[in-house]
Formats: structure tokens, C-alpha cells, sequence
């Protein structure tokens, strides 16, 4: 099959899928808003493994797989009446870990971002922000040496007398 049709029935299917999960005509309640990042479809139509993820943990992440794989008939079905293919696929459901692997990669990267060329340039305008947050000696103090200094009116710290 030529691979442009390919890609545009991967994502007719998912589509598919996706809204019937939305619209509710998926009655299983295990099956919970999973998200649907890729399809891999054989040459011959009859076999698709679906991708999925989801914001659960791993016994809910358990039950939302048996669901899925209850409905899977379902899905096919109404995939094979809304595309008006020959043959309906047969769809398997595949956690992806590969996506999750890939957002924590795109997290380590942004952390690891370089410096820009304002920051490399003017590296004592950053020092002066981080200055801003720390602790001044004006401020007020939860500690028991905050009773025995007084402040002035120039913020200048000065011991009391006792």
C-alpha cells in the first residue's frame, strides 16, 4: 500500500477510536480517556497494534489494557463501517513506554538547555536576580536573634542594649 494512504489511515483510526472512547460509545468503564500516540498496520490491513498511554498508575494502567482489549472487536467494527475498508483490523492495544521515555528525555534536555547569549554576556545581572530572592539582613527573622537586633530607619542592623 502506497505509504502516504498508510499514514492517513493510521490517523483516521486513531482519530476514530479516540472519539468513539469521547463521544462515550465505549460502555466498559475501564476504559478511561487513554491517549492514542501512534498505530502500526500491517501491509495487509488485517492486524493493528495501537499505541496508548494515560495518566494512571499501574493497576488502573492493568484494567484500562483489559478494557481496551474487551472493546477491541467493538473498535474494529466501527472502524471497518466508517472507512468502508475490505477487511476490518485487528486491533491489539500496546502500553507505550516509548513516549513516556521520550517526554522524560525532552524534560533532561530542557533542564541541560545552554545559556543564552545575554546570560553568557552578562553573567553579573543573573548573580544580582539571585541576590533578590536570598535572605537580606533587614528582613525579619523567626529566630531568637531577630529580639535581640533593632533596624533603623536606613535599614542599618544595630544591637540592643540591655
Amino acid at each position: 500500500m502506497n505509504p502516504i494512504r498508510m499514514k492517513k489511515l493510521e490517523s483516521e483510526i486513531i482519530r476514530l477510536i479516540s472519539s468513539a472512547i469521547l463521544e462515550g460509545k465505549v460502555k466498559d468503564p475501564r476504559v478511561f480517556l487513554p491517549s492514542f500516540h501512534r498505530i502500526e498496520i500491517s501491509e495487509d490491513l488485517k492486524y493493528a497494534k495501537v499505541y496508548f498511554t494515560a495518566l494512571c498508575n499501574n493497576n488502573e494502567r492493568k484494567k484500562l489494557t483489559q478494557g481496551l482489549v474487551s472493546c477491541a472487536g467493538f473498535l474494529s467494527s466501527l472502524v471497518g463501517k466508517n472507512l468502508h475498508l475490505h477487511t476490518n483490523p485487528k486491533f491489539s492495544f500496546v502500553w507505550d513506554n516509548h513516549y513516556i521515555k521520550s517526554l522524560e528525555v525532552n524534560r533532561l534536555i530542557d533542564e541541560s538547555a545552554p545559556k543564552t547569549l545575554f546570560e553568557e554576556l552578562h553573567p553579573e545581572e543573573q548573580e544580582e536576580e539571585n541576590k533578590d530572592t536570598d535572605f537580606h539582613e533587614g528582613d525579619v527573622r523567626d529566630d531568637e536573634d531577630a529580639d535581640d537586633k533593632s533596624s533603623d530607619a536606613d535599614g542599618e542592623v544595630s544591637e540592643k542594649e540591655n
